[in-house]
């Protein structure tokens, strides 16, 4: 199983933080890997709620549907993708701070059936681009005051 977990901190408020990364088609906007993101169903985001994305990994372009499995509203989200050769977890969690807010992504990979050998490759690949969707994650959050009162 792959893991990268971070916490990034934003001068904005929590609910705005919150609402902005549990809006999860948003991830386009920030993170390198994903070239594109849509909510499957319009309405608010909670439990059961559908987004289907695009994750481009190299030369290669991969659908994935994550679904909200678990939603504790203005706190805490999670999302599930699950695909024939891996499942995909993330966690998004929201705290308030003397500053502004702290937001925890965590993410897992597990590789399924015969792919499962990988997984030790599949860890250097996923810190790469976790690393890459923390930088994009923590220039978003930075500026999402200015972007919220727009």
């Amino acid at each position: 199983m792959a893991r990268f977990a971070t916490t990034v901190n934003s001068p904005a408020p929590a609910e705005e933080v919150f609402s902005y990364l549990a809006a999860f088609d948003n991830i386009a906007e920030w993170d390198p890997g994903v070239s594109q993101a849509v909510q499957v169903d319009r309405g608010p985001v909670g439990p059961g709620t559908a987004f289907d994305l695009v994750s481009v990994i190299g030369p290669f372009s991969v659908p994935l549907r994550y679904e909200v499995v678990e939603y504790g509203p203005g706190r805490r989200i999670a999302l599930r993708a699950e695909t024939a050769d891996f499942v995909s977890y993330d966690v998004i969690t929201v705290e308030e701070t003397e500053s502004g807010s702290a937001a925890t992504y965590d993410a897992d990979l597990s590789l399924r059936g015969l792919r499962r050998p990988a997984d030790p490759l599949l860890r250097l690949l996923f810190a790469v681009i976790g690393r890459r969707a923390e930088a994009g994650l923590r220039k978003r959050l930075a500026t999402l005051p200015s972007a919220v009162a727009a």
